[in-house]
């Protein structure tokens, strides 16, 4: 497989008359005027709620790992002959990626994350017999609740962009953004492999695969660049912003570093000349680090070029023991000794849980109307006994309504019963909802349904 077939301008909803750099750049145009991309700008990175502008949030982290992949990508394609890649195309589809990375993220990142599946494991099986009944099918069993349950905020992302957003973006670029090409819905419950899609999305993987030559399991070979451009992005900033909110000292900092032998002769002219520099300590870490992080990351992209391609590599563009990453585990062994667990963190997470798990169960209601009664929420003449259900379903976006209805608009082969399509499809428009709302709307939202 080349990549004249993993890079195409190939769309689900095909375009006319559309080359792959013009296909390229409308999808840049439209990631970036996108709401989603947006919200990034009201959702945490590390330090929830936090107020302080020199704090990163995902916007601003994703604007990191947006120029990092840049980085890595210009590495790459000053080392390949003339003419064998598209190189803005290329470029694009890197960078787009990376913008894109963290939209499916809830509130309160991957916290948010273990929330929801936390409040699905315990309420999906109360709330099904109401709908159900007592005999779910093999299916519901099998497939669409672990789907459920295995919510993931990369799942969510290809789901927001495709199905939510409708951005029609090429294939390849969807591709890019799939990190793990495994359906929520293959996963056991102990399982520590991620989701990269659900099976709302199994169709569109299907014409994905077959378009782009792309065999299950297998990941596009850009996805590798975008995933190194988080790792590297985000092992430092974190601890920048963790000094900066005085959670960490730099002096703290310096000796953890200097706590390996093995890579004291590396670091000590980094940290000389960050030290010294008037740009200020992290800017200048950074900067020296990322240089030797791009020249480690192309190497290995090239020398494992064609296992990328055949859709055989299964390891990560870092996973090395060149010292410049070691230096970049041990800044991640850091962030989660001493910053992560931190009482000031986990003080602003428990203020995080409380409002998602208010907003959950309380319109958790929703979910245990039988399909009928739901969908005459929508009508004028709807069935009145539903008071708190109906004021409940007049505050769900008019976008992910659309979306619910689009789904159910007729039977789906793919579903053994109409009723289970109907409900699964009832419970991803709350988590469309709840997932999709940044940290300071899921605490006004909770404020106004506990009348606080």
């Amino acid at each position: 497989m080349g990549y004249a077939t993993l890079i195409q301008a190939a769309r689900f909803r095909p375009l006319a008359d559309e080359d792959l750099l013009e296909a390229t750049e409308q999808d840049r145009a439209r990631i970036v005027q996108c709401a989603p991309v947006r919200r990034l700008q009201q959702k945490t990175q590390v330090f929830p709620l936090d107020v302080k502008a020199s704090v990163r949030s995902r916007l601003t982290h994703s604007l990191e790992v947006q120029e990092t992949g840049r980085q890595l990508t210009r590495a790459i394609l000053r080392r390949l002959p003339a003419g064998s890649l598209p190189a803005t195309p290329v470029l694009n589809l890197v960078e787009m990626a990376c913008l894109l990375h963290d939209v499916g993220n809830p509130p309160f990142g991957h916290f948010g994350e273990a929330v929801i599946r936390e409040w699905l494991v315990q309420s999906l099986d109360r709330l099904s017999p109401r709908v159900l009944g007592e005999a779910p099918s093999p299916q519901w069993v099998a497939q669409l609740r672990p789907d459920l349950l295995n919510f993931d905020g990369n799942a969510q992302s290809l789901r927001l962009v495709h199905s939510l957003q409708g951005l029609n973006l090429t294939l390849s670029q969807l591709a890019a953004l799939i990190k793990y090409p495994r359906g929520a819905y293959e996963l056991q419950a102990d399982e520590s492999v991620k989701a990269g899609y659900f099976f709302s999305e199994r169709g569109l993987m299907a014409v994905l695969r077959r378009q782009l030559g792309l065999q299950p399991e297998c990941r596009h070979p850009l996805v590798y660049l975008m995933e190194a451009a988080d790792d590297i992005a985000y092992c430092v900033a974190d601890l920048d912003d963790a000094v900066d909110r005085g959670l960490l000292s730099l002096e703290a900092l310096l000796d953890w570093l200097r706590g390996d032998p093995a890579l004291v002769a590396y670091l000590e002219p980094l940290l000389a000349r960050a030290l010294a520099s008037e740009e200020g300590f992290f800017p200048c870490f950074r900067h020296g680090l990322t240089l030797d992080l791009v020249v480690l990351v192309a190497d290995t992209y090239l020398a494992q070029q064609a296992e990328l391609l055949a859709g055989r590599y299964m390891g990560s563009l870092l996973n090395s023991s060149a010292l410049a990453a070691r230096t970049l585990e041990r800044l991640r062994s850091l962030a989660r000794q001493r910053v992560f667990g931190r009482r000031e963190v986990e003080i602003l997470e428990l203020e995080g849980y409380a409002a998602l798990r208010g907003v959950l169960e309380t319109y958790g209601a929703l979910l245990a109307l039988p399909g009928a009664d739901f969908q005459a929420l929508g009508q004028e003449q709807g069935n009145r006994r539903h008071y708190l259900a109906r004021r409940l379903f007049h505050r769900l976006p008019p976008r992910h309504l659309a979306a619910y209805r689009r789904a159910n608009e007729r039977a789906d082969p793919d579903f053994a019963r109409r009723e289970e399509q109907e409900w699964y499809f009832r419970i991803r428009l709350l988590l469309d909802f709840v997932s999709g709302m940044t940290d300071t709307y899921v605490q006004a939202e909770y404020r106004l349904l506990s009348g606080i």
